[in-house]
């Protein structure tokens, strides 16, 4: 809408010519019509401005009965071993069920902003409570398991760093996330753009992280250790896995999100579940059976590592 289009209207209102309140009703609804049209995007639900697809149930009820299940697993296993430490796995875990599940009655509200919100932050947010986990994982392995010598970073700094540019980025997610369902063009790419963001202040930390994780494994096999001779080699491989997975689909997401909304990937439900919802669950139902409480307690007799 041009500049000259907001000022007729404005101009209009407060004309000094005589009003009767017939007058002043009609060029009300004349202020609140120009309003409405500005903001209704050509009277597209919110699900039809973002997704530009109707929410498959049977998809979103399978993943969010996955999730489910995965989480009563990880509560169990954190439960069981007194692993306080590592809740916000299986937390994270349930709320992408939630997220999943509330995503089966979307197609039936479409145009409900909270319903809305309240599916798409749990499935975009979550991961960075899987990211928190592996860094914290790592923490306690690099600390229980190995010489400080063998981390660039020292390992409870590193875990503390990740996690608080973690915190940063879904914060900024969060926001970006609630401007992306306005139905305002204008407000939608900002909330895209800031989604993006948040996205990559995510990503690169974390790319950091696995190099740094890949750094202490050259090592440890430079070292003629053989994981499968140590307790903890398990969690090594898994933490590697896990990572891997977790990373595809931060490069998912920030490929959807760099698209803009419209893009192949935010408008074709299938990379959801391929590159989101499936690689995340596999990323964490590898610590279900190698659950870390199992092989963080043993103290190696690995030397110091010379860098």
């Amino acid at each position: 809408m041009s500049v000259t289009a907001l000022f007729v209207p404005t101009a209009y209102w407060i004309s000094p010519r005589r009003s009767t309140p017939t007058t002043y009703t009609g060029r009300l609804s004349v202020l609140v019509g120009t309003v409405s049209a500005v903001q209704d995007n050509n009277g597209k639900t919110i699900v039809q401005i973002v997704y530009d697809y109707d929410p498959n149930r049977v998809a979103a009820a399978v993943a969010g009965s996955l999730y489910l299940l995965c989480s009563v697993c990880l509560f169990a296993r954190a439960i069981s071993n007194r692993a306080w430490w590592a809740l916000s796995l299986p937390l994270g875990s349930m709320n992408m069920a939630m997220g999943f599940l509330i995503r089966i009655v979307l197609p039936n509200n479409p145009d409900n902003l909270m319903l809305f919100l309240s599916q798409q932050l749990p499935i975009l947010l979550s991961p960075a409570a899987f990211l928190a986990f592996n860094y914290l994982v790592y923490g306690q392995f690099a600390t229980n398991c190995l010489d400080p010598s063998y981390s660039r970073i020292p390992p409870r700094k590193a875990a503390t760093w990740f996690i608080i540019s973690n915190l940063v980025s879904s914060l900024i997610q969060t926001v970006g996330g609630g401007l992306q369902t306005s139905k305002s063009v204008s407000t939608d790419k900002l909330g895209v753009t800031m989604v993006l963001v948040g996205l990559a202040i995510q990503t690169v930390p974390f790319a950091f992280f696995i190099l740094l994780c890949l750094h202490v494994y050259k090592h440890i096999r430079a070292g003629g250790i053989s994981l499968s001779s140590e307790t903890w080699g398990p969690i090594v491989l898994a933490l590697l896995l896990s990572s891997a997975l977790i990373m595809l689909r931060c490069i998912y997401r920030i490929v959807e999100y760099a698209q803009g909304s419209g893009g192949y990937l935010m408008t074709h439900e299938l990379w959801l579940y391929l590159l989101d919802a499936l690689p995340l669950f596999i990323g964490i139902i590898v610590y279900i059976p190698f659950w870390p409480s199992k092989y963080l307690v043993v103290k190696t007799d690995l030397p110091m590592s010379n860098f």
